[in-house]
């Protein structure tokens, strides 16, 4: 068989020349003061330690002892909120011992308006027997963009959550790569990404099942309005003498103009006989029937698309394993769907704070 190098052909897709023939400045040491009370449109949650990244430097050590497990989560918070245009580069470290257990939220925000772009590398090694939630949220300005590169390694019997929220941004690109090096390995990755306007968001995922018995399942659904563009690569690699893997990657996908875009590539490489694995793809517009059906229930053609729209989109959220953020991201999404921010009376998504709260700036359409 021929191996199919698509890691080199995912990354090369992805376009940041606006970016990069801009005039983005990298911030000095004298600008890396962060206010903690920014106003930032993610969560705070009640977390064991909440780490505001300064935009500058090596970014966050998190080291977590063998056998220790952490109660609260650990959430960290890159914020952009500078007075000019601003490129901002970081690299974080996370370490989880033997046995170890932790929850990482990791937030990405700006303040304001101006254009930024946010470079970030994150590398997370993961021990034996250790059991590790990633959860990767990210609401930026539409004049701004964000490349994540996440690198995973897993040792034996050692399990990991990852989920990635795409609220709003004005070109994303969330780059995993996750390797099971050792037996018994258990990755559930799912993404959702909310898009509208002219913006853009590339997901690419890699999962390598290096030893037997180990099980990956990666989700990925997108509601796309207007001009927008989403694309996403998975690809699935099955190492000779993996055998007993199980693997599935299903990416779907709700067009609301014909005018949007989606591009949908999931693919396996297996060089072993004994495995399970599956994988699936669907791109289309709401399911006319079931609005057909609402309407003829007496609700408005406006409440049954979001209706419809947001359990499209609880399906990923239902998978937070954290209630609290649970909660918030619902509530995110749900005023996201709403888009135009007004009056709650009529609208038939119940969020826990008001849509026309000073903090919300979501402007998609349904």
């Amino acid at each position: 068989m021929i191996r199919k190098d698509i890691l080199q052909e995912a990354w090369s897709s992805v376009d940041f020349s606006d970016f990069r023939n801009d005039s983005l400045e990298r911030p000095t040491p004298a600008d890396g003061r962060v206010d903690g009370q920014c106003c930032c449109t993610i969560p705070d949650l009640d977390a064991d330690r909440r780490l505001f990244v300064n935009g500058f430097g090596k970014g966050m050590n998190i080291t977590i002892g063998k056998g220790e497990i952490i109660e609260r989560p650990v959430q960290l918070q890159s914020v952009v909120n500078m007075n000019r245009k601003a490129l901002v580069e970081m690299r974080h470290e996370i370490v989880v011992g033997d046995g170890a257990q932790v929850r990482v939220i990791h937030c990405d925000d700006t303040v304001g308006e101006l254009r930024s772009l946010s470079d970030n590398h994150v590398n997370i090694r993961i021990g034996a027997g250790a059991v590790v939630e990633y959860y990767k949220l990210q609401n930026l300005n539409d004049q701004s963009g964000v490349i994540n590169r996440t690198q995973v390694t897993m040792q034996t019997g050692s399990s990991l959550t990852m989920i990635s929220i795409s609220l709003n941004g004005g070109h994303i690109c969330n780059h995993t790569e996750v390797r099971m090096q050792g037996e018994g390995c258990s990755v559930c990755a799912d993404g959702l990404y909310l898009l509208d306007r002219n913006q853009l968001c590339d997901n690419y995922i890699f999962v390598e099942h290096a030893r037997p018995r180990c099980e990956s399942k990666a989700l990925y659904k997108g509601i796309v309005d207007d001009q927008a563009r989403a694309q996403f690569n998975g690809h699935v690699l099955v190492q000779d003498g993996a055998f007993k893997s199980e693997a599935a990657q299903i990416n779907r996908n709700i067009l609301l103009t014909d005018k949007a875009h989606v591009e949908s590539k999931p693919f396996l490489e297996i060089y072993n006989d004994d495995v399970k694995c599956s994988h699936g793809s669907t791109t289309g517009q709401m399911d006319l029937q079931a609005l057909y059906y609402m309407q003829t229930r007496g609700i408005t053609e406006r409440t049954a698309r979001m209706l419809l729209s947001y359990a499209f989109c609880d399906e990923v959220v239902q998978h937070i394993g954290i209630g609290q953020l649970r909660e918030a991201i619902s509530s995110m999404v749900k005023k996201r769907l709403h888009g135009e921010l007004t009056s709650c009376a009529d609208c038939a998504l119940r969020c826990s704070t008001p849509c026309n709260g000073p903090d919300v700036n979501f402007k998609i359409k349904i």
